[in-house]
């Protein structure tokens, strides 16, 4: 009779082991999910957090940035995975913000291409009567961190940079 229950406490004991080690595999497996999740940045959310240090006399979210982005930039929205824009609030300022979340780092080189596109034809409009205008285009500030490329033409165009990298 002893044997027969050693027997039993012994599979009680490996049941029980087995039941700690799924549970606690399982936990893990969940804690990893949810720390990926954290990881991704939400460029929404991160443009949002800036808006202290935006201008609004200067620039303005595009409420449509599908246009803005294909307008200034020459390039799709259905391509990137998010996409916020921050465009002059008059035609007489150069101050603007882009932040694109890729789809793929291989558009890195597409996007700074089209940026650099923007800087020279808004430096070529604003070459002959704006030198304060140009001045800033000269100053614009390109970042790319993982999957992000942020982009800046403004007064205070370190103070977003800064803000994009805490927020990164």
């Amino acid at each position: 009779m002893n044997d027969g229950v050693k027997i039993n406490k012994r599979r009680l004991k490996s049941a029980v082991l087995l039941i700690m080690l799924a549970l606690l595999l399982a936990s893990a497996g969940g804690c990893s999910k949810d720390s990926q999740k954290n990881g991704e940045i939400d460029i929404q959310e991160l443009a949002s957090g800036m808006q202290d240090l935006i201008d609004s006399d200067k620039m303005i979210r595009s409420e449509n940035p599908s246009r803005s982005l294909k307008r200034f930039f020459g390039l799709n929205t259905a391509d990137y995975e998010d996409v916020v824009i921050y465009s002059p609030a008059s035609s007489m300022d150069v101050s603007e913000m882009m932040i694109i979340k890729l789809s793929d780092k291989a558009q890195i080189e597409s996007v700074e291409a089209a940026i650099e596109s923007r800087i020279s034809a808004q430096t070529e409009s604003f070459g002959g009567y704006a030198p304060e205008q140009c001045a800033l285009l000269e100053d614009y500030i390109v970042r790319i961190s993982d999957d992000i490329v942020f982009y800046a033409v403004a007064d205070n165009s370190e103070e977003l940079r800064n803000a994009f990298l805490d927020g990164h």
